[in-house]
């Protein structure tokens, strides 16, 4: 070999050791350097599609709260129905039981298209009450039910048991629904009216939408995302379907602790952790992104393959070798530059996730060549402008509540649990004189003429967690005191509790109403008067002598001024229905009281009374009596009876109280709305308003009663709670 030959070999191996050595360096420090910016870019990525899914979960938890509060609002108020919008749950049937419920259809169902319009991503929303009856948004669903399903009862769907169970708004698990035989989960929420539990309102979400607009986050057009329950549960998954399961068949969503690989990752989430690492799944190595999504009580899991990040990285370390071995002299220069090259996308897009992380959605990702990093920049800033649209959306939804806000009448206002107000429309200037500004600056408790009507209304709240046209007396700025209504929910965040609700101003009302009821006592008053002299002189004439026509003429004038008065006396107890306070009872000094009235008659007429009636005690009023009274009454007159049984028992907080006669029944027609203002026998001489007032009183107690048998003989049963 010649010596040339020689010294080129050494040179070259002389300029090959610390060139590849240098050039090791260089690729080496590049791939670590880079890995770690794809990393904290990925990382970043995660953060703010969380971030971005929270908050549209949470502005949809939220528009579900705002309908549920205006169905409590409007309850009761409607006038119309439409059995198209309607499903009696088992069955489809017996629509004439629940006609005053369903007239609030006239309220509820223009709010839920209104709904509808807003949150394009809900499917169906829908009122389920614990009666039976179902409002639905479309209805498709209603007729599908009644051609096809035929029996269908929501009391028993997971939606309606789980907000029913938890008494607060929630996202249902996955489950196959009945209309679309889609997987669906709900977000739900309780309603109660009057402090008592009537049903749920959900809003369904498909799985499909969830996918293509929540489960749409790619990295380099690769991975995918999970939605992870604390406790593990996949909540959605790219890959999850119904599989040909029916609506009625259970769905059993997949676990990450049962995943080899994925359960340290389910202790993060379980804890609500934010992290990344790198984990093993069927013999391949990915990387697992995790960040908590507060409204669903998960996370968002992102899996993406290592390699996915890595080629690109693996490629460019090859072609750098290449050019090392063919070119000694430029490979530190190729190197340095190929370094350069490769890291300046990675670097950009790290900028622009910080970007994107600090609210900055105008931030746009300059897209150079043709190469992988080149098509994901474009993906990033196609992700971007996609969060932008739904920001905007956001946005606008928010103005519009806003808008809602600030025109109404009434007051809303937002405040913490101690007073200070947090925020307040501007209807509240009007109200009580002060600017905003001196509200802001106030505590509520300024405003209460009487410091123990604040102490009861934060009790009551507290207990309950919510109140509804809570009476109250407040100070305005000039000094005036106006009697107010309180619809008021107390809401918990971040370990902190605030009141949310609604004040109405009803001192004229009250006002008008206490001078009609003025005016009302004066004339009731008058009549009776006027009917007491007539009554006084018919029974002198009728102690006189008259021909037999005449005796008949002037004993039914005389049972016509007797049947007004005792309407006069009925009209005076419908009109103090409510007026009096609920106090604690003694329910068997109460039925002795009323057995003692119509002794006289039980005695004439051959009946024997059983009671089997304990000292309970529940909470009601002196009207209590005529409760009783009414029943009792109409067995001993109407019913033929010879027996007739009281007796009573308890049930979980309630008394129940059950009055029987063994008499000849109810006449179908009538049994179905004996409890309707002015409903009668044809042979019965009465008013007809016995019973509406019995189920006013009852009522007014927050109990119930309902007739449970009239075929054979008449069965009333009352409830009323314990003291």
């Amino acid at each position: 070999m010649k010596f040339r030959t020689k010294l080129l070999i050494i040179l070259l191996a002389i300029s090959l050791i610390p060139l590849a050595t240098i050039s090791f360096i260089l690729v080496g420090g590049g791939y670590k350097e880079i890995k770690s910016k794809a990393e904290e870019g990925l990382m970043n990525l995660v953060e703010a599609k969380a971030n971005y899914y929270d908050d549209k979960l949470h502005h949809l938890s939220v528009s579900i709260d705002g309908v549920a509060e205006y169905v409590k609002i409007m309850w009761g108020k409607g006038t119309y129905y439409n059995e198209s919008y309607i499903w009696i749950s088992p069955n489809g049937t017996g629509y004439e039981k629940f006609k005053e419920d369903m007239k609030n259809f006239e309220f509820i169902q223009p709010e839920f298209e209104t709904e509808l319009n807003i949150e394009k991503e809900v499917n169906l929303i829908f009122l389920g009450l614990e009666n039976g009856v179902c409002f639905l948004s479309d209805p498709r669903v209603v007729e599908k039910l009644r051609r096809e399903i035929k029996h269908f009862d929501h009391r028993e769907r997971i939606w309606y048991q789980l907000a029913k169970e938890k008494n607060e708004t929630v996202w249902s698990p996955l489950y196959i629904d009945v209309n679309t035989g889609e997987l669906v989960t709900t977000v739900s929420t309780p309603i109660y009216i009057n402090g008592k539990f009537i049903g749920v309102l959900g809003a369904d979400i498909l799985l499909e939408t969830i996918k293509n607009d929540i489960l749409d986050i790619r990295f380099a057009n690769q991975g995918y995302p999970l939605l992870v329950g604390r406790d593990g549960k996949i909540f959605a998954h790219p890959q999850y379907t119904a599989a040909g399961k029916k609506w009625n068949e259970s769905f059993e969503e997949e676990n990450i602790f049962n995943m080899s690989g994925l359960a340290k990752i389910g202790e993060e989430i379980k804890n609500g952790s934010i992290g990344l690492e790198i984990v093993r799944l069927n013999k391949e190595r990915y990387y697992a992104c995790y960040y908590p999504i507060n409204e669903i009580n998960g996370s968002l899991l992102f899996l993406l393959p290592e390699k996915a990040v890595t080629a690109g990285i693996d490629e460019a370390i090859r072609d750098a070798m290449a050019i090392v071995c063919a070119m000694f002299i430029g490979i530190i220069f190729i190197a340095y530059l190929f370094s350069t090259t490769l890291t300046e996308p990675i670097q950009k897009l790290q900028r622009a996730t910080r970007e994107i992380a600090k609210g900055n959605l105008d931030y746009i990702v300059e897209v150079k060549g043709k190469d992988e990093f080149a098509e994901l920049a474009k993906d990033f800033n196609k992700m971007v402008e996609e969060l932008k649209i739904s920001r905007r959306a956001l946005k606008e939804s928010e103005e519009k509540y806003k808008g809602v806000f600030e025109e109404s009448t009434d007051v809303i206002y937002i405040s913490t649990e101690d007073g200070r107000l947090i925020d307040i429309n501007k209807a509240a200037e009007k109200l009580f004189g002060y600017t905003r500004e001196e509200l802001l600056g106030m505590n509520v408790e300024n405003l209460y003429v009487d410091k123990e009507d604040r102490d009861r209304f934060k009790r009551e709240i507290a207990q309950k967690g919510f109140v509804k046209d809570y009476e109250v007396k407040l100070r305005r700025k000039d000094g005036k005191i106006i009697d107010c209504l309180l619809s008021t929910s107390m809401i918990k965040k971040n370990g902190k509790v605030f009141y949310q609700g609604i004040i109405r101003d009803v001192t004229q009302i009250k006002e008008a109403r206490r001078r009609l009821d003025m005016y009302n006592s004066l004339l009731r008053h008058d009549i009776s008067n006027r009917n007491q002299i007539a009554l006084g002189c018919l029974e002198l004439l009728k102690d006189g002598k008259l021909e037999e026509e005449q005796k008949k003429l002037v004993e039914k004038a005389y049972e016509h001024l007797l049947h007004s008065q005792q309407l006069l006396q009925k009209l005076s107890i419908i009109n103090k229905v409510g007026e009096k306070k609920i106090k604690k009872m003694n329910l068997k000094e109460t039925f002795d009281r009323s057995i003692e009235r119509y002794s006289y008659l039980l005695k004439e007429k051959g009946i024997n009374v059983k009671i089997d009636v304990k000292d309970e005690c529940v909470l009601a009023d002196e009207l209590l009596e005529n409760v009783f009274s009414n029943i009792i009454e109409n067995a001993i007159l109407h019913s033929e009876c010879k027996n007739i049984e009281i007796k009573t028992r308890e049930n979980d907080g309630e008394v129940v109280i059950t009055i029987k006669d063994d008499g000849k029944g109810i006449p179908e027609d009538i049994a179905n709305k004996i409890f309707e203002w002015g409903v009668k026998g044809r042979e019965s001489r009465g008013s007809g308003f016995g019973l509406h007032l019995v189920k006013k009183i009852v009522e007014g107690y927050g109990g119930e009663i309902i007739l449970k048998d009239y075929k054979h003989g008449a069965t009333f049963e009352i409830r009323l709670r314990r003291c």
